[in-house]
Parts: structure tokens; C-alpha cells; sequence
């Protein structure tokens, strides 16, 4: 077994939302806040509700994708039938004895499989999300994490690190087959994205019910979810992009002990090595 593994890097989603849009999103939805019972039983007005605070926030999640190619040949018995008053059957120069109607023929079948599969998943959990929406967006490459930390905005870190994202991905990929002579058999991860989307979480005060209340508007689709309890704190961690992409062969070594695993190293672990 052969596992290529591709370049790494970190990329920001690009809001097609200026700030301004954002903020004249929120100011719409101040009666809506507090839901629909709110609105149409206690019917606030729109100046009985004040933003208390607004947050820029970046989150993460993982996109990968692999290919994986099996080449080998294997030995077969084909039964062929044939009528019933066949005894016997000569093909190139061979002659089959009949049996029940059949005769066996062997043969080597040369075969070729191909798979391609993709992850997205929330760096948070590890758990599989509906992120594909997300991918047409335009994108901006950054070297780092603390590059998005600029002009107060909050970036949530990952919980879940590249090597976790390969292992999954080439786990899914493995395959076990019956091979009598295994001319390929190799996963190439061709693409490991940490990828950040902007979120912006407006916090609603109701103040002659003394309630608050949070909503995130989605700075890529511009969707509106409510969000309980308080706005995220600000995160003044840093990792490292070598504690994000903590990949290399003892990683993925672990899913297939004793395989012959080729690293081809990406442009954050090669930069590890000169260190």
C-alpha cells in the first residue's frame, strides 16, 4: 500500500456581504428575535429592542479529498454451459470435459479500480457536515491562523486535527480484495483544506422583558439562525499551522501497520523540516 499525501493550507471563504449589509440584516430582524410568539402576541416595537453587541467570528471546517487506484490480476473459473447432449468441448486446442451440462475454463482477470472520495467535516466535532454550498464561494489562501485575527474579529480554533481528517479519509478508501499479483495499490490525498467561513452573531435586549436574545447571520449565505445562550467569547489561543497539519507517515501509519506509505510532504510540513 502507497499513500501520497498532498499539499495542506488554510483558506477564508470571502463574504459577499459588506458590513453595512450585515448590520441593516440585523436591524430587520430585531422583532423577529425573540420569535414568533413575541411578535405577534407581545407585538414589541422595533425601538423597544437595542443590539447590545455585534461579533465577527470565524469558524472552521475540514475539506479533503483523495483518489485511490487498484491494479491486479487474479485467477478465475468461468462455467460455462452448454446443451445437453455436449460431452465435450475443445477450445484453442484444449478439450473441456462436460459435466451437469458445464465445463470449467480458467482464466486471469487484469483489473482496474478507481475511487474518489471527499470529506467535509466540522472542526469542532469531526462529525460529517453539509458544507458543499460553501465551495463555490470565492476563496483567499492564508499562512496562518493569526492572520485572520485582525480588527477584532474572534477565530474559533480547530478541535480536530489534520491527521484525524486523513485517517478518515483514507480509511474510507481501503479496500480488501483477492489478488493472485498487485500491480498498484496506492491512495493519493490530492487536497487537506482548513477552511474558515465568516459568521457575525448580533445580540438583541429586550428591555422591558429583561431578555436577550443572540442571532448569527451566515456571512456566506446570509442566513439567520438563533443561537442560545451568549455570544462566543474571544479565543486568544494561537495554534500553530504545525499543530493543525500534524500529518506525515507515523500518522497515517497507523491505519495500515507495516504498509509502505510514500509522504509527499505539502508546503507546511516541508516548511516543519527546514525548521
Amino acid at each position: 500500500m502507497e499513500i501520497n499525501l498532498g499539499d495542506e493550507q488554510i483558506i477564508v471563504l470571502e463574504s459577499p456581504f459588506t458590513p453595512q449589509q450585515i448590520q441593516e440584516k440585523a436591524q430587520a430582524k430585531k422583532v423577529d428575535a425573540f420569535g414568533q410568539v413575541a411578535k405577534f402576541v407581545q407585538r414589541p416595537k422595533a425601538e423597544d429592542i437595542e443590539i447590545t453587541t455585534t461579533q465577527g467570528r470565524f469558524e472552521p471546517f475540514w475539506y479533503a479529498v483523495a483518489n485511490a487506484r487498484y491494479v491486479y490480476d487474479r485467477r478465475h473459473a468461468y462455467r460455462v454451459e452448454v446443451a445437453p447432449e455436449v460431452k465435450r468441448v475443445t477450445l484453442y486446442d484444449k478439450e473441456h470435459p462436460v459435466s451437469a451440462a458445464s465445463f470449467s475454463l480458467e482464466g486471469v482477470e487484469h483489473c482496474e479500480e478507481e475511487t474518489r472520495q471527499e470529506l467535509l467535516l466540522d472542526a469542532l466535532s469531526g462529525r460529517d457536515v453539509a458544507f458543499t454550498k460553501y465551495l463555490s464561494f470565492p476563496k483567499r489562501q492564508v499562512a496562518e491562523i493569526a492572520a485572520l485575527q485582525a480588527d477584532g474579529a474572534v477565530v474559533v480554533l480547530p478541535e480536530v486535527r489534520g491527521s484525524f481528517v486523513v485517517r478518515k479519509l483514507v480509511n474510507s478508501l481501503m479496500k480488501t480484495f483477492h489478488a493472485d499479483k498487485i500491480y498498484e495499490e496506492k491512495i493519493d490525498v490530492q487536497e487537506i483544506t482548513l477552511f474558515y467561513r465568516q459568521v457575525s452573531a448580533v445580540e438583541y435586549y429586550w428591555k422591558a422583558k429583561e431578555k436577550k436574545q443572540v442571532l448569527e447571520f451566515d456571512g456566506l449565505t446570509g442566513e439567520v439562525k438563533a443561537e442560545a445562550g451568549e455570544i462566543k467569547k474571544k479565543v486568544v489561543q494561537v495554534l500553530e499551522n504545525d499543530d493543525l497539519f500534524d500529518i506525515g507517515a507515523d500518522a497515517v501509519g497507523t491505519i495500515v501497520p507495516g504498509a509502505s506509505i510514500a509522504v509527499k510532504l505539502g508546503r507546511l510540513a516541508a516548511r516543519k523540516l527546514v525548521k
